[in-house]
């Protein structure tokens, strides 16, 4: 039996860093002596758009071991507690609607599931609050800008759940100097021209210019939408699911705050656009903005004027507009022979639920749970990881479109189409016919390796006015449930005591 003893992980950036770094620990952690080597190119500039994150992230940048304090001081980061969704129900002329999607899972104080008997108390027309303030101290939270935690509390840990918004070119070069410095990651630069198979169809080795050969027992691809290795070299075919999601093409620019004191919101904010949706997001320093639209029903031009509207800037040819394009979609095997790909070079979905950094840490994570001791283990241990992506981008798929589909906008074809069964995979067609009759349980989603759990799709099915005939719920008095909504109210009165607004906590932490 060959041991695996050597990973080349090809291509730099936050997903090659990120990869190189959680594999490295994992292995110091347990003890294997397996070496990591990271070769990435100078030339090839990487997208650093992804400044969204999931809450995942907070657990992997304490596992590598890098000081949050650290991290927030030199990638301009900020927290965030979720998302808000601004025009998706209905067109903005005819009526303005909001809702958020927390991180925070639905409250239950005392055992009392507050999402149930919201939902009875709205279909039998007995509240007219929203779903997610009503179940969710997070959402006042956000309202307010006030910080997750407070400076008392220890690094990575929280009052209310949180990831946060970053620059993503900043975060791949502090992993970088953490995992070279005290990881024993091994780097080059160097650019593959040729990736060179053995008998049996493994990766043996990359080569680069100069014809300098890389070697290596495993290899992680971390190309992005080239996917030299697994696409390119192993011939694993990509599944197109633009048919589901037809946002491929972004225009983004980074926008400075107009003062110091400028509140820094702790959510992300995603309005809805005639072919798309804008993203807002603010770090320390700046905002970072982007109009993500479809090609089928807008043109650049168009989607230009939008996102300069959006941010109330007069066009100008001194402003530095970037259009980035994508396909929408993932391929057939993320893991074959002895190749994993990581990041763009496996698939990507439309950032609208940050699952761009969450699938790459996802992706290292079980690669590190299931790493094969020979290549012998390849075989299975890639049966099992494949399984798993497959329904974990599935599971992707359905939740963001989720949406989109229940939208009420007949303003222009984009949003048309988004209700249209042929957009819609079957799956979420089966869960939203469900639905119409019985709130959403546990036992609808019954894959622990989801990302999104069932206050996840609550919040937007809720949010976007989706509701049930029925719910199955208790019967509770009155004078109970109302105590049991109250402390809603109570925690959020409590929170504004003791918590600091975002911007004031992040100045605490990043030491300025």
């Amino acid at each position: 039996m060959k041991k695996v003893k050597s990973v080349n992980v090809i291509g730099g950036g936050t997903s090659g860093w990120l990869s190189a770094a959680m594999l490295a620990s994992s292995f110091k952690k347990t003890g294997l002596d397996i070496t990591v080597h990271l070769i990435e190119s100078e030339n090839i500039p990487t997208i650093g758009v992804g400044e969204g994150t999931f809450p995942t992230i907070v657990n992997t940048l304490h596992d590598i071991g890098l000081s949050e304090k650290d991290f927030f001081s030199q990638c301009d980061a900020s927290f965030k507690q979720g998302a808000q969704f601004c025009n998706w129900l209905h067109e903005p002329d005819k009526q303005k609607h909001s809702y958020y999607h927390p991180f925070d899972p639905t409250a239950m104080p005392k055992g009392i599931d507050l999402s149930a008997y919201w939902v009875r108390n709205k279909i039998n027309n007995k509240t007219s609050n929203d779903f997610a303030h009503s179940v969710c101290l997070q959402a006042h939270l956000c309202d307010q800008n006030l910080a997750p935690k407070d400076l008392n509390t220890p690094e990575y840990a929280w009052m209310a759940k949180y990831a946060y918004h970053l620059d993503a070119a900043k975060l791949g070069k502090l992993v970088k100097k953490h995992a070279m410095t005290n990881l024993g990651v091994i780097h080059s630069f160097a650019d593959i021209t040729e990736v060179k198979l053995d008998d049996d169809g493994f990766i043996e080795s990359v080569i680069a210019d100069e014809n300098t050969v890389f070697s290596a027992d495993f290899f992680v691809d971390c190309t992005g939408f080239s996917s030299l290795l697994l696409s390119k070299a192993l011939k694993v075919p990509f599944i197109e699911k633009s048919k589901y999601l037809s946002v491929n093409r972004a225009v983004t620019l980074q926008v400075p705050y107009e003062n110091l004191e400028t509140p820094i919101p702790t959510h992300t904010i995603s309005t809805a656009q005639e072919a798309g949706w804008i993203w807002d997001i603010s770090l320390q320093s700046r905002r970072g903005t982007g109009y993500v639209y479809s090609s089928e029903h807008t043109t650049p031009e168009r989607a230009e004027e939008l996102l300069l509207k959006y941010l109330n800037i007069p066009a100008s040819d001194d402003i530095k507009l970037r259009h980035l394009s994508f396909d929408v979609g993932h391929r057939e095997k993320s893991w074959e022979k002895n190749c994993v790909a990581i990041g763009f070079s496996s698939g990507f979905i439309e950032p609208l639920e940050a699952t761009a950094i969450a699938m790459v840490e996802a992706g290292v994570r079980s690669l590190a749970a299931r790493f094969p001791q020979s290549r012998e283990a390849m075989k299975t241990r890639q049966k099992q990881y494949n399984a798993i992506f497959t329904q974990r981008w599935n599971n992707i798929i359905d939740f963001v479109k989720l949406h989109y589909c229940l939208t009420n906008r007949k303003d222009s074809q984009f949003w048309v189409d988004q209700t249209n069964p042929k957009t819609i995979p079957e799956t979420l067609q089966d869960k939203l016919e469900a639905w119409k009759h019985y709130g959403a349980t546990e036992g609808d989603f019954p894959n622990k390796y989801d990302i999104f759990n069932i206050s996840s799709w609550q919040y937007i099915i809720y949010g976007m006015e989706y509701f049930p005939k029925y719910i199955e719920c208790g019967t509770l008095p009155d004078e109970i449930l109302d105590k049991a909504f109250e402390s809603i109210q109570l925690m959020r009165k409590s929170a504004e005591i003791k918590l600091d607004t975002n911007r004031k906590l992040i100045e605490l932490y990043s030491g300025k």
